[in-house]
């Protein structure tokens, strides 16, 4: 499927609403923005990259989180634990940053303004650092 045109008439505006985390899903599902966990050398990393959901433009979002949770193969302490359901999620928050200056962006700003969320399974990426670094 071809890319979207950017819709540089996007007025900048700064929302988070749930319609854009949904939109992304779509997006990822027609490959149009893609998603990656990694885990080397015990630093996890993300990548999202591809067309923001609100004005399509190409973003490339890299992070290393500062705070990991404890990934464990079991939920839970002691006689309470229970197996884990599937392979952990790492959650990322993404906010566009498609190097366009949307029309009422601040000073040093670029994108459309729009935050969206996605969810990473982190299986493929290897063991996972056990508590906080």
């Amino acid at each position: 499927m071809a890319a979207p045109e950017h819709k540089s008439s996007e007025p900048w505006e700064p929302t988070s609403d749930f319609e854009w985390t949904d939109r992304a899903y779509g997006l990822l599902e027609q490959g149009l923005l893609q998603a990656e966990v990694n885990v080397v050398d015990g630093v996890l990393s993300t990548r999202v990259w591809g067309n923001c959901p609100r004005c399509e433009g190409l973003l490339n979002d890299h992070q290393v989180p500062t705070v990991v949770d404890v990934f464990g193969a079991s939920r839970g302490h002691g006689a309470d634990a229970v197996p884990a359901a599937g392979p952990p999620v790492v959650v990322v928050d993404v906010t566009c940053g498609c190097g366009l200056a949307h029309a009422g962006v601040p000073e040093g700003t670029t994108g459309c303004g729009v935050s969206f969320r996605v969810e990473l399974e982190a299986e493929a990426a290897g063991p996972l650092p056990q508590g906080t670094p």
